[in-house]
């Protein structure tokens, strides 16, 4: 139950916290405004311990770990300012740049600018009961554009001002509870760093400190605490609560859904010309399929222990890999073309954006679409990644599946009890577990537990032993999805009210996403069959013919996906073979056909396959010692197909270093007697793309976009990071060369050695 609070104990409590914060604003201010280069250098040079120190003499019981909340709450403990100031601890702050972030933000910026981020801060403790603001009605405090003492924290009676309620029902000010919470971290927190400051410039007086016989010097260069020197979005929201709240961009927001769609296409179309990498990613989908666990009996399930029963087993590996596919294809389409209605809207409303007035109706209801369609695919992820992530080969022996029923299909699987704790592991566990639970999830936050993975992958080694490629790919997945809600609720202040107002227009909504969903189910309802699965496993061109014709013949396809599979060609990629002699060479002469035998009449057995689930990215170079010519299989006649131009763009010419040139060379390699391709190692991919025309971001997980920069195409593309290596190997670096070129035109012939 809240404590129950009154006007004039409220406004006593404001005006002192108020005047607090501005004492130690204006001093932090002045003392910053003289000093930052001089606080830079001398906090730089310190110790890990040095800076420890500094930081525990201005504030002596600060929370030790990172995310002390999370922590607190795992061990059920009772500690009030660590649900208070999660991001205020000494893991965090004792890092080099961290804490220089934070200062240079608070110092340089208005109090004001703040107040929404720091009660989102502690929103974890607020929704678990750990804090509990108290409660006034019928008032609201208000932040927004006040600049001082007097002014900053005002309590305004909704009676008193003809717009008070509208600021309080659409979250423009806070409720006095919460306000009181607001003022209460800002004056802690700005003692705190006035504090430090004097702490690092001891050697100073008061005078030098923030006297007038020292002018105020330009503010020193941005710094980032990303060490890899390339743009991250998984340090900037490590940053972000060190900062100033960011504004939203729609423009990169259209960014990294337009390269997740690219990426879904080429998956597709690598699936359809690859039957190596189709015979990997079914493989995939096999290993993460709880039907493959043995059972606490230590048996089989039934589908795999009965050998009539196998096929059933195949056709839901097939079916359910060619259906995610085309369902990725359909939704990741179906939000860009939000995004971009939304960027149309936000240049029409252009000029009536007033943070005072509500957002134009229509330009209103677009966010809320967009947004509702990104939650129903981030519960979609989770649900897929809660069914493969405890059948993945990693984690799977810390599960056990329940006796099957034999009048059921749901397997019931559960966690084992009898294993010995791992911290590692645990840790782990519990984000996952977390994520599963819809209640937990709700408490948590999904950008929190992507960030909680991000830092254990990043700072445990065994963390990374334990993710499994498929596993990875979702948990990216997740992660870009997390990272382009955080985008819409950047729209302040009017984001703070979205959930209400998509509560109030929850049928328009709905039935904006009925149209998506119906095309989705036309998808999850068809069933490719046994016919199709038999071609699977010996034509694979067959085998597409066969599903295309199932999707036209139900009017499945979309048009988005006949398009799509309309805009190319097929490519065939000639298969490695051993170098020939230079008198075989020689008798062969310039036609290389000899040695390419089609993909499309490769046999590949998935149930069979060595290759473990150890990611696409890894499979293994086949000698083949047969130099069989072969024609191609035709085209599907049901789907038309363009002829590429005969005369192509024009391209540029890249003189490139020996680093990239090898990358080029090897991305775009061309069969001779004279080389033979080799794995790639990831930073040279990325030094590569960089030499040219491309700037790296490191997104989530293990996906890095690169966006072009001086090319006639605006479009980012998405590679992976190979996990867990890091090396590229060769028929994956072959696969990015033919994605390069699907979608920028580029070859082996734009490269040359610089002089």
């Amino acid at each position: 139950m809240p404590p129950i609070l009154t006007a004039t104990e409220v406004r006593s409590k404001s005006k002192t916290l108020s005047l607090s914060i501005f004492n130690s604003w204006n001093s932090l201010k002045a003392t910053f405004e003289r000093h930052e280069a001089t606080i830079r250098k001398r906090w730089l040079r310190r110790t890990r311990e040095q800076r420890k120190k500094i930081l525990l003499a201005a504030w002596p019981d600060m929370s030790i770990p990172h995310r002390p909340d999370f922590d607190t709450f795992k061990k059920k403990k009772k500690a009030r300012a660590a649900f208070m100031w999660p991001y205020v601890n000494v893991d965090d702050l004792s890092k080099p740049k961290l804490f220089l972030i934070l200062l240079n933000a608070r110092a340089r910026n208005q109090p004001y600018l703040f107040a929404r981020a720091d009660i989102d801060a502690c929103r974890f403790g607020i929704i678990s009961d750990a804090l509990v603001p108290g409660f006034l009605g019928d008032y609201v405090m208000m932040f927004t554009g006040r600049t001082d003492a007097v002014a900053y924290g005002e309590l305004i009676a909704w009676d008193d001002h003809p717009h008070a309620f509208h600021w309080f029902s659409f979250q423009h000010g806070a409720h006095p509870g919460e306000g009181l919470l607001i003022l209460e971290i800002q004056e802690r927190l700005y003692k705190f760093l006035t504090d430090c400051c004097k702490e690092i410039l001891r050697d100073m007086s008061d005078t030098v400190l923030t006297g007038l016989d020292a002018p105020p010097q330009p503010e020193s260069p941005s710094i980032s605490s990303n060490d890899l020197g390339l743009g991250s979005i998984a340090s900037s929201i490590t940053e972000a609560p060190y900062r100033v709240l960011a504004e939203l961009n729609l423009e990169h927001l259209e960014s990294i859904v337009e390269a997740k769609l690219l990426s879904a296409q080429d998956h597709v179309w690598a699936l359809r010309e690859d039957p190596g990498y189709f015979a990997t990613v079914l493989q995939e989908y096999k290993d993460h399929r709880q039907e493959t666990m043995l059972d606490v009996d230590g048996k089989k399930h039934p589908l795999l222990a009965i050998p009539t029963k196998e096929c059933v087993f195949r056709e839901r590996v097939i079916n359910n890999s060619i259906v995610a596919t085309l369902a990725d294809v359909e939704f990741w389409g179906v939000l860009l073309d939000k995004v971009f209605e939304l960027r149309r809207l936000a240049r029409k409303y252009a000029t009536e954006i007033d943070p005072e007035r509500d957002l134009p109706e229509e330009y209103a209801f677009a966010f809320y679409t967009l947004y509702y369609h990104l939650s129903a695919c981030t519960r979609g992820t989770i649900d897929s990644l809660k069914h493969g992530f405890v059948a993945s080969p990693p984690l799977r022996p810390y599960f056990s599946r329940q006796a099957q029923d034999p009048d059921s299909t749901v397997i019931c699987v559960v966690r084992r009890t009898d294993l010995k704790g791992e911290v590692t592991r645990d840790a782990i566990m519990w984000v996952f577990m977390t994520l599963f639970d819809e209640q937990q999830l709700h408490l948590a936050g999904l950008s929190t537990l992507m960030d909680e993975l991000e830092r254990l992958q990043g700072n445990e080694p065994k963390a990374k032993e334990l993710i499994s490629p498929w596993v990875e790919g979702k948990i990216s997945d997740l992660a870009i999805l997390s990272h382009c809600r955080h985008q819409i609720e950047l729209y302040q202040p009017w984001a703070a009210s979205f959930a209400d107002q998509m509560v109030m227009k929850r049928q328009d909504i709905l039935n904006d996403f009925l149209h998506t969903q119906g095309l989705l189910d036309k998808y999850t309802d068809t069933e490719i069959g046994p016919s199709a699965v038999s071609l699977a496993e010996n034509n694979l061109d067959e085998f597409w013919r066969e599903v295309d014709r199932k999707f036209d013949g139900i009017y499945a396809s979309s048009p988005r996906v006949r398009a799509m599979l309309s805009e190319r060609t097929l490519e065939r990629t000639p298969e490695w073979a051993e170098p020939v002699k230079a008198t075989e060479a020689n008798a062969l002469g310039t036609n290389l056909e000899s040695l390419v035998k089609p993909l499309s009449e490769l046999r590949f057995d998935p149930e069979n396959s060595k290759e473990n689930t150890t990611g696409r990215d890894c499979q293994q170079l086949a000698k083949v010692k047969s130099k069989t010519r072969g024609t191609p299989s035709a085209q599907p006649s049901s789907i038309p197909v363009v002829q590429p131009r005969i005369q192509p763009d024009q391209q540029p010419t890249y003189p490139v270093d020996k680093r990239a040139f090898k990358v080029f060379k090897t991305i775009f390699y061309r069969p001779s007697a004279s080389s033979q391709p080799g794995e790639i190692a990831w930073q040279d991919f990325i030094h590569a793309l960089c030499s040219t025309c491309f700037v790296a971001e490191k997104l989530y997980g293990s996906v890095w976009q690169f966006s072009p920069k001086g090319l006639d195409v605006d479009r980012s593309i998405h590679f992976h990071k190979p996990h867990p290596s890091g090396k590229i190997p060769f028929l994956m670096a072959r696969r990015h060369g033919r994605r390069l070129n699907r979608t920028f035109g580029w070859d082996g012939n734009m490269f040359v050695l610089a002089s």
